[in-house]
């Protein structure tokens, strides 16, 4: 039987966070500790095999869906990676830079943005630069201590299980687009 039930809704959002959310137009995500929980797996080939959530990948997509662009900036460098962004649609996708700064900085160029129009989410000392710089910026809570003071949010889910799905929600849900991206699952 199906429920004519209306979906639960989202809690409530503090106002400062709302207002860090509400000019966001693009979305940037590490990859090692956000999209995946750290581990890095070589086979006896010296390939890299990572493992990515669907659901943060889905989330992904409804905000692109949205008119949200998303990017990645990546310390290492690895082609799971470059298959995963293109799975997504991810056209902005920056790997082997140990300073971050510097695609962040071409991508603002790029992209015609503010720094208060992106976010960064990030697990570790080399996001520290981006995070401080962000409208708005993440932290997972796998990631290392030294990270939080920089974070305007800490997610509840670790990174590589779901975590950059809860922040993909929560930018929907501050710019009054989680209605409707939540249409076309309620036809």
């Amino acid at each position: 039987m199906i429920s004519d039930a209306k979906p639960a809704s989202l809690p409530p959002l503090p106002e400062e966070l709302k207002k860090r959310l509400i000019p966001l137009r693009m979305m940037i995500f590490d990859c090692d500790g956000v999209l995946t929980d750290g581990k890095v797996i070589y086979t006896d080939a010296g390939s890299e095999i990572k493992e990515f959530d669907v659901q943060d990948g889905h989330g992904i997509k409804m905000l692109q869906r949205a008119g949200l662009e998303v990017a990645l900036i990546s310390g290492r460098a690895c082609e799971a990676v470059a298959h995963r962004a293109k799975d997504l649609g991810i056209t902005r996708l920056y790997q082997g830079f140990k300073v971050k700064t510097e695609p962040y900085k071409q991508l603002l160029l790029d992209a015609g943005l503010t720094e208060n129009q992106t976010g960064f989410m990030g697990d570790d000392l080399i996001d520290i630069p981006i995070m401080r710089r962000a409208g708005f910026s993440v932290a997972v809570p796998n990631g290392v201590a030294h990270i939080f003071p920089y974070a305007h949010y800490i997610t509840r889910a670790r990174g590589g299980h779901g975590a950059a799905r809860e922040v993909c929600e929560l930018i929907l849900q501050a710019q009054g687009l989680w209605e409707k991206a939540m249409e076309r699952y309620l036809i």
